[in-house]
């Protein structure tokens, strides 16, 4: 049948798609162990690691919209409200199991992914409020030292300058 073509198809797609984001879950693993040592340089490799790992998902994504078209077509359903949990109301065993076993291992891995980025937003965070609070602590006025005067009363000093010198 058609529609067990489709299934299997699904369940593949699904499975790939599954490991793509073990695999991006790896990469934010690392990148929290990067974001703790500041290492710039890696930073920017995984950054790169990232942007082609989410090219991947949006081509997987395409690939199941369009097996999920597809689906829709042979089980007489609407294509925008066809879901997985739908799927597993319409279809027999063994793709009734299959599908919710993928469907739980992904959404396991999601929340485990959802919780990293979380992570590593905090951290980076962290880092960019210590990056200004570098750059201000460096570009304020250096405190004026008091200059007294004959007298003994408190005369003002020059000009007040910071430690970067900047001028347009």
């Amino acid at each position: 049948m058609a529609g067990d073509m489709l299934l299997e198809k699904l369940i593949k797609a699904l499975q790939y798609e599954y490991r793509t984001y073990q695999e991006i879950l790896r990469i934010a693993e690392k990148k929290t162990d990067v974001l703790v040592k500041n290492d710039a340089l890696e930073i920017s490799n995984i950054t790169e690691q990232e942007k082609a790992m989410a090219d991947q998902t949006i081509k997987l994504n395409q690939v199941r919209e369009q097996i999920l078209s597809s689906m829709a077509e042979a089980y007489k359903q609407d294509h925008k409200s066809l879901t997985i949990e739908k799927l597993k109301q319409i279809v027999e065993e063994p793709y009734k199991s299959k599908l919710g076993d993928i469907q739980k291992k992904m959404s396991d891995l999601l929340g485990k992914l959802n919780t990293r980025n979380s992570i590593n937003k905090k951290l980076i965070e962290n880092a960019l409020k210590y990056l200004d609070f570098n750059i201000q602590l460096l570009a304020a006025p250096e405190p004026a030292a008091p200059i007294y005067g004959k007298s003994g009363t408190e005369v003002s000093g020059s000009g007040n300058r910071s430690v970067l010198d900047v001028r347009y």
